[in-house]
């Protein structure tokens, strides 16, 4: 690929490897230089650019039709390709784009060697829009190529080298005769060399240009440097510019005006001990407010929520408690605390938490977050969080549980004020704040911008020399609309240009200010502008040697470039001082720097071993789609490991809109169907899966696809040996081990539903493996086998099996602490003696809402019925556990609900509950279990249907539960055929 070139400085042609350069024709040289520098486009704008008179349909068709063209005359080489949206292949250079990165980059002397005019010799005035677009380009590509010049003449005279600097200097004069700037370097250089007579023919020639181009003379600087020279007086080297000296009270003013209502609104909250949100626009004073306010009351705890926080769980939770904790080192936290922390913390508490699966272990975490509330209540009276809407959502959600928690304030607690931007809230977080404000727990502050009196005051308050208020208050409320933030950039701006304002302020025509942000930018030095740039790319990722390995330059070689940006108040401990400074740095970076940018941060990152989810972002923005949708993939699989499952769906359903390839797109469905199926969403995991089988996918997704199908499908225990088998089959045929296992275990437990478990058993009995490095699969394989054995009645091998795989679970996954809890109920039930690990019951069913949760309770409703407690039975049957679990589950809690009833002496109900059941029977196969206990059910209540739901059932599927239930059933059923 590195053979392929697209040359659209001077005259435009594609050079393809081994063939003569294509000369462009004019409609596609106009589309390939656009991708160029726009980066990837919708076929459509380009389409509207290039043939803005033809309808859209016809437009479209021409464009497919220049590139079809190209592609022919480069030999089968497509230059751009894409779906609705087109960029350049990947590989192709375009010198173009070069220009604008060596520049960037600092590479001046390469960027030398990109010389010439964009599309030379194509006239667009049929595309006017084009046209625009163009002329801007090119003067703005022969900027970058004059600056090249000047910073490569610059470095040559600094490093001695008096020659080439003024063969440059000369290129760039002769480029540009009216420049007073190379005109001065020129006639410095010559001077340097002993050439008097050149310095001062240089000097005459920019009088001419001067003359005739504008009718005015050189400057006056200028002109002391040609009197200098004609008198022989020493010249040398120009001086570095410094940083205009800016008024300290335009960078702080010294005091807060015009707030005296929101003031109040505060100090009510604060003494009802009331949660404070304070909203408004960017730059209206929602952080000063907030500072002078709590400074008022005391000590007080700030943190600040940051651009990008929001895609990574509890970014902003840990970054505070980090903060916190290293202030106050001296929190003391209960050893269960500090092992909830370690899950966000964990370079601060060594102690390991228990792998996080649900709801539970949520909410200990924020309960150990509270500990710190009140530790750090000790030291201060407020903790303040500005920026709030960059909060995380798992941020978030902790945040609103301490709410709950601390409000009112109780004695020793900090009070929690909060800013945000009106506007940018999520939507659920809004209604959270909404929620709190409504309930009476918390004070909403509508910040607004100042009104003229209090423009008038705050300029008063100044102090600044020379500065008249009470004139320049309305013209600056007019062009601020009283925002401060803008007010204090303006006067700022002035005193950089020179002094204070009089008069009208003429030039203060941009909105919002940015304009005047694009000045200071203009004061930095090359090197401190590509640093911005590149922090503005990087965003919260940014560190030292991230921006030097952007930047291809050593870390050291950055200080001094970052140590100007601090000094102008550009950034503020490495981050933007203000988001609008971080805007406009942003807006002015061309969109192919932008995506080169992006993808070197995305390769540092990964080689840092940075958390995929923000890698998938710039892997995103640098145009790389499905690379961005692997890394959210991990992303999704990571947070699903952490029963993190609303942000594992929001990074599949990423990875889903965004990946390219099928494969890709189906793993990210197969891992949501996997999600819905553990948070009981059963048809929306179907109906994934069934998307999947619709179209092709890697015979691996198909694999997992089935499994995870036979799991969804246990309730319907024929089906679900179909998918297990065939799941089991196509493992075995890719050949992978790990694979091979899983499908087994899942066509074993099918088994076992229709009955079949010494086939299980003998399936199960080569897996078992004692040293098997993975402690999972060891839990599996005991659960399964052990629960197996219970069933035949083999009690001996089962309860061993059965005991280590909990004691196993204990030290790694929730879900199987569940599934095993289960399994050790089910076995006392068939050995007799049911409650015999019911406390164990208990405290699973506590664990989080799992799928396997249900089967728990189906299984301890029924030792309950076999401990004659049919109250508690009834209790858990309430609940309804076998209806999300299929058909067979259904039945089988119909008909423990049935038996209850009767039990409690309560015949009409239990007979309701065994209609149901009867009903759902009719058409049930493969389900011995859940038959037997209908029959059951039919046999107490005299029912004429046990007998012949008794046919239905092969005696060797049952275990020693269910034929003790048969045999008591069939006693009570020749019992009730007696005359009475």
């Amino acid at each position: 690929m590195a053979g392929h070139r697209l040359r659209l400085l001077g005259e435009a042609t594609l050079g393809v490897e081994g063939r003569s350069p294509v000369r462009l024709e004019r409609k596609v040289a106009g589309v390939l230089a656009y991708l160029a520098l726009e980066g990837p486009t919708p076929r459509s704008r380009l389409a509207g650019l290039l043939w803005p008179d033809t309808a859209e349909r016809t437009a479209r068709n021409n464009l497919a039709q220049a590139l079809r063209r190209l592609r022919q005359a480069a030999g089968g080489y497509e230059a751009a390709g894409g779906g609705e949206v087109l960029k350049l292949v990947e590989g192709l250079e375009a010198d173009a784009a070069q220009l604008v990165l060596f520049s960037f980059q600092g590479r001046y002397a390469e960027a030398l060697g990109l010389e010439g005019e964009l599309l030379r010799g194509h006239d667009y005035d049929d595309c006017p829009d084009f046209a625009d677009w163009l002329l801007a380009e090119r003067e703005h590509l022969l900027g970058l190529w004059r600056e090249a010049l000047a910073q490569e003449a610059e470095r040559l005279e600094v490093k001695g080298e008096l020659r080439g600097a003024l063969a440059l200097a000369e290129r760039l004069f002769q480029a540009d005769p009216v420049s007073e700037a190379g005109c001065r370097r020129v006639m410095r250089l010559c001077y340097l060399l002993g050439d008097r007579g050149a310095a001062l023919s240089a000097y005459h020639r920019l009088e001419v240009a001067l003359h005739r181009e504008t009718g005015l003379k050189p400057l006056p600087e200028t002109q002391a440097l040609a009197q200098e020279i004609a008198a022989g007086v020493r010249v040398s080297l120009p001086p570095a510019q410094a940083w205009p000296e800016v008024p300290l009270a335009l960078l702080h003013p010294p005091v807060l005006v015009g707030r005296e209502r929101e003031w109040a609104l505060l100090e009510e909250a604060w003494e009802a001990g009331k949660v404070v949100f304070i909203a408004g626009e960017a730059g209206v004073g929602k952080s000063r407010l907030l500072r002078d306010f709590v400074a008022h009351k005391g000590t007080y705890a700030w943190f600040s929520a940051r651009p990008g926080d929001e895609g990574t769980p509890f970014a902003f939770q840990a970054r505070a408690w980090r903060e916190a904790l290293g202030r106050y080192p001296d929190l003391a936290l209960p050893p269960w605390a500090r092992q909830e922390l370690a899950r966000i913390l964990p370079d601060l508490f060594p102690e390991a938490p228990p792998p996080w699966q649900d709801v539970g272990d949520k909410l200990r975490l924020f309960e150990a977050m509270a500990e710190l509330v009140r530790g750090l209540g000790k030291h201060v009276e407020g903790l303040v969080v500005d920026d709030l809407q960059h909060t995380d959502p798992a941020s978030l959600e902790a945040g609103a549980y301490l709410a709950s928690r601390f409000v009112p304030a109780p004695p020793g607690v900090p009070r929690s004020l909060n800013a945000y931007r009106r506007g940018e809230l999520s939507p659920e977080a809004e209604a959270g704040v909404e929620r709190l404000v409504e309930a009476g727990l918390a004070v909403r502050v509508e910040l607004e911008p100042l009104a003229p009196a209090g423009v008038e005051a705050l300029l008063a308050s100044l102090g600044l020399p020379g500065l008249k208020p009470a004139r320049l208050a309305p013209q600056l409320w007019r062009r601020t609309g009283g925002n401060p933030f803008f007010i204090l950039e303006t006067l700022r701006a002035f005193w950089e240009a020179g002094g204070a304002p009089e008069g009208r302020l003429y030039f203060l025509m941009p909105k919002r200010v940015k304009g005047l942000i694009a000045r200071r930018l203009q004061g930095l030095s090359a090197a401190a502008l590509r640093l911005a740039q590149a922090a503005a790319m990087a965003g919260d990722d940014l560190t030292l040697e991230l921006a030097a390995g952007i930047l291809r330059r050593r870390p050291l070689d950055l200080a001094g470039p970052w140590a100007e940006l601090e000094a102008a108040q550009i950034l503020r401990q490495g981050r933007f001082a203000h988001d609008l400074l971080l805007e406009t740095v942003r807006e002015g970076i061309p969109a192919p720097i932008q995506a080169h940018l992006h993808r070197q941060i995305a390769l540092s990152l990964e080689q840092t071993g940075a958390h995929p989810a923000r890698i998938a972002q710039h892997w995103l923005l640098a145009g790389r789609e499905e690379a961005a949708a692997r890394c959210w993939l991990v992303a999704g699989r990571d947070y699903q490991a952490r029963a993190l499952h609303a942000e594992a769906l929001a990074m599949l359903e990423k990875a889903l809109a965004y990946g390219r390839e099928e494969a890709t797109r189906a793993e990210a469905r197969l891992l949501m169907a996997d999600i819905y199926r553990e948070q009981r969403r059963y048809r929306e995991a179907e109906a994934l899966l069934e998307t999947l089988f619709e179209s092709p996918t890697p015979l691996r997704v198909r694999v997992e696809a089935l499994r995870t199908r036979a799991y969804l499908a246990i309730g319907d225990h024929p089906r679900a040996v179909e998918y297990a088998h065939e799941a089991y089959l196509l493992a075995r045929e890719l050949g992978d081990e790990e694979l091979t296992h899983l499908t087994l275990t899942a066509y074993a437990a099918a088994l076992w539903g229709v009955g079949r478990a010494a086939e299980a058993a003998r399936l199960l009995e080569p897996e078992l493996a004692r040293d098997h490095p993975d402690p999972r699969r060891r839990i599996r394989v005991f659960a399964y086998l052990g629960a197996l054995h219970a069933h035949r009645g083999c009690f001996a091998e089962a309860y061993p099996l059965l005991e280590e795989a909990y004691r196993l679970a204990l030290e790694q996954d929730p879900y199987w602490r569940v599934l095993v809890a289960a399994f050790l109920v089910g076995a006392d039930v068939e050995r007799g003696e049911p409650l015999a690990h019911r406390e164990l019951a208990q405290a699973a069913r506590a664990l989080g809402p799992f799928d396997v949760s249900e089967y728990l309770a189906l299984v301890l409703a029924r030792a309950y019925l076999e401990a004659r407690d049919p109250q508690a039975a009834l209790e858990l049957l309430e609940e309804g556990p076998g209806e999300r679990l299929g058909p067979a589950y259904a039945v089988l809690g119909l008909a423990y609900t049935s038996q209850a009833l009767l039990a409690l002496g309560r015949e009409e109900a239990a007979r309701r509950a065994l209609a149901g059941a009867l009903s759902l029977a009719e058409s049930l196969e493969g389900a011995p279990r859940a038959l037997a206990q209908v029959a059951v059910a039919a046999s107490r209540l005299g029912e004429a249907a046990a007998q012949a739901l008794l046919a239905r059932i092969p005696p060797e599927a049952l275990g020693p539960a269910d034929r003790r239930s048969l045999l008591e059933a069939a006693l009570a059923w020749d019992s009730q055929e007696e005359p009475s």
